[in-house]
């Protein structure tokens, strides 16, 4: 949820804001990365397979118990203030007629903790970060975590990070009423350094994939910022499981998209409304992509890697229909970079980012084709365009 232009990327310059805002020092001071994902997109909700990677831009939370039965919340970067009573609520927006706020993050938390039976108390906090809002890099997931793992912390909860994970998802879910998936949370609650996370979305199963070294992450912000409330974003998973209704009504043997075969897809094909099926294809090729593509980083062959990145943005703009023209004009001119081994879009689509595997000698080049090849097509620059690697999962520190 935070914009780049005015960063908070450090312990030191948040506690310092904390203390300068609320008169002495947090109790609390909790790092949430945010991440990128080069292979399985819109599978996460399907339970499918995934490798996405924690990465060193994220977002800074420090917090202390409130004194009062209401406590205060600083967007620190967005120069904004909320004030929080966790026993009395705003209703989930799905039953509200308001429009999603930053503010609805911290309440969904405590929402989604009391739903639990861990009613949280009141708590004063303030945060800051480096990532680009509504862009595809989990600046939301980040966010989640980070409150989370911060009342997890002050009130002495017992929730193991998975736990946490689940409690992010639903408050997307049923507080936000967005149809994502867990994947995010789990990026950046379980990132390694020098890793990519492995992650099976059904039962959670975990292997980090080392990645090799002299690569980097090269994203591009095109400036589009998404509302996945108000896009296609939440028509995707109920597509999905029509498609698995439709399916399982003529015999196939399935309880989502991730149990069809791509052997299998030609028959369901005859069974599925044609927008249907393209979603159900991109979704069973897709986890056939990250099985491929891990199995492609073990013998370490990063060109058949990078070209099922390729495939990936490719299917995403032509099955699923979640790109736009701004993350195509960026991808294929990464794509088509020497030293580029696969881009594709970030995150849910409908505007966001492009990420791209960059050998790091040549970041400066795919860089400068990204921006001219958008300059050219859209008379602007995107909005920014930096590198990144791989980093930790979110960390707690006690004060």
């Amino acid at each position: 949820m935070i914009p780049q232009d005015r960063r908070i990327s450090s312990e030191g310059a948040l506690e310092t804001a904390f203390r300068e805002t609320f008169g002495h020092p947090p109790e609390v001071l909790v790092r949430a990365p945010g991440r990128v994902n080069l292979l399985g997109a819109h599978v996460d909700y399907q339970e499918g397979w995934v490798l996405p990677a924690a990465i060193d831009r994220g977002l800074w939370l420090a917090a202390s118990p409130a004194a009062k039965r209401v406590g205060t919340i600083h967007a620190l970067d967005l120069g904004l203030v909320t004030t929080l009573d966790p026993r009395n609520l705003p209703s989930p927006l799905p039953n509200s007629s308001r429009s999603l706020s930053w503010s609805d993050y911290p309440a969904g938390v405590a929402w989604a903790l009391r739903q639990e039976g861990f009613p949280p108390p009141a708590m004063d906090a303030i945060f800051g970060g480096d990532l680009p809002r509504e862009s595809g890099v989990s600046s939301s997931a980040a966010l989640e975590v980070s409150f989370l793992l911060a009342w997890r912390e002050l009130a002495g909860f017992d929730l193991s990070r998975d736990q946490i994970a689940a409690l992010g998802r639903r408050v997307e879910n049923e507080y936000l009423g967005l149809g994502s998936g867990i994947m995010d949370q789990l990026a950046s609650l379980h990132g390694r350094l020098g890793h990519f996370l492995f992650l099976d979305c059904r039962d959670l199963s975990k292997a980090w994939i080392p990645l090799p070294q002299d690569l980097a992450f090269l994203v591009a912000d095109s400036g589009v910022r998404r509302r996945l409330a108000a896009s296609g974003f939440n028509d995707r998973p109920a597509q999905c499981a029509h498609a698995v209704a439709r399916l399982k009504e003529a015999g196939f043997s399935l309880r989502t998209l991730r149990d069809l075969p791509v052997a299998d897809l030609p028959a369901a094909k005859k069974l599925l409304d044609p927008t249907i099926f393209r979603r159900a294809r991109h979704v069973v090729e897709e986890c056939d992509r990250v099985r491929r593509g891990v199995e492609a980083l073990r013998r370490g062959d990063l060109p058949t890697f990078g070209c099922l990145v390729r495939e990936s943005h490719g299917s995403s703009r032509d099955l699923y229909e979640v790109s736009i023209p701004e993350l195509d004009v960026l991808a294929a001119a990464a794509n088509e970079s020497p030293g580029a081994y696969g881009a594709r879009l970030s995150g849910g689509g409908f505007g966001g980012c492009v990420t791209a595997l960059v050998e790091s000698r040549a970041v400066p080049e795919v860089k400068g084709r990204m921006i001219e090849a958008f300059e050219a097509r859209f008379g602007r620059r995107p909005a920014a365009v930096f590198s990144c690697q791989t980093a930790p999962g979110a960390e707690v520190r006690r004060r």
